[in-house]
């Protein structure tokens, strides 16, 4: 006799930054994406150079940079003349992996936000010199401190027939915030010519933990700062 197929209770699928960590846990990297793709427009906003580009812009001479990146992993080491401790620190964009140097007086002022699994700013200096840049980390910001969505507002496009409700609010829910935050606003095609627009009650957090699970909520075709 065939062995009876087990029951499986339904579950709602990871989405955004949980699925990402979940695929980091398991594999070592990122498969579908990666945590910071869907803040990069609010990122370009505070003028944030991603990696790809800093090396290129610190070969032409280009020395200081504000950067950001999800921290990979810590390296705290002990000066051998000194005997203070300095750290190299990798952090990973959507572009790619960079390694700062902590000086002692840097790692002072940056140890507490400088945690594995952590989304920082970074104020960097670059130095390049035979065919090698190297970055050196000045100072560190909490990134949903820096990112403050205060007046900001998120634009949803949905289908008129295809949207889940229920998805949406339990994904706004999780979301929602008291005195700072941005608004939403769902936005639907009619005929293909008008469109309705419905803004939400409330304040939420526009990060990328919203943006990730709305963007895989059944219905919802893109995403729009406004």
């Amino acid at each position: 006799a065939h062995a009876a197929r087990p029951r499986l209770k339904p579950v709602e699928p990871w989405v955004g930054p949980e699925r990402l960590d979940e695929e980091l846990s398991a594999v070592g990297f990122y498969l579908s994406g990666h945590p910071l793709e869907d803040l990069e427009s609010q990122l370009r906003r505070k003028r944030v150079t991603f990696v790809a580009e800093a090396v290129s812009r610190a070969e032409q001479g280009h020395e200081a940079f504000q950067m950001a990146g999800v921290i990979r992993r810590k390296q705290e080491r002990t000066s051998a003349r000194t005997g203070e401790k300095f750290a190299f620190v990798a952090f990973s964009d959507p572009t790619g992996e960079f390694e700062c140097l902590f000086t002692p007086d840097a790692l002072r002022r940056c140890r507490d936000l400088l945690e594995p699994g952590a989304s920082v700013l970074v104020k960097v200096r670059a130095k390049a010199a035979d065919g090698e840049v190297r970055f050196f980390g000045d100072d560190v910001s909490c990134m949903d401190a820096v990112l403050d969505d205060t007046g900001a507002s998120l634009r949803v496009h949905v289908s008129a027939r295809g949207t889940d409700p229920d998805s949406i609010r339990a994904r706004l829910e999780r979301a929602k915030a008291e005195a700072k935050g941005g608004t939403v606003s769902l936005v639907a095609s009619l005929d293909g010519r008008r469109e309705v627009e419905l803004r939400l009650p409330g304040r939420y957090r526009l990060d990328g933990a919203l943006r990730g699970a709305l963007k895989a909520a059944p219905g919802v075709l893109m995403l729009e700062d406004a």
